[in-house]
């Protein structure tokens, strides 16, 4: 699934963090990974403060 611009995504092992500054302009099928600590992070659902 392609990005959108604010998605964020965060690591569960040290806390970093990613927001997408700009869509992603994958086609919809094309698989994505965050990859931090060597896992992939996790979607934060939600507004973030």
């Amino acid at each position: 699934m392609p990005r959108k611009t604010g998605d964020r995504y965060v690591c569960e092992k040290c806390g970093a963090q990613l927001v997408y500054e700009k869509p992603c302009p994958c086609p919809a099928g094309m698989p994505h990974s965050e990859i931090c600590c060597g896992e992939q992070m996790k979607k934060v659902e939600g507004e973030q403060k």
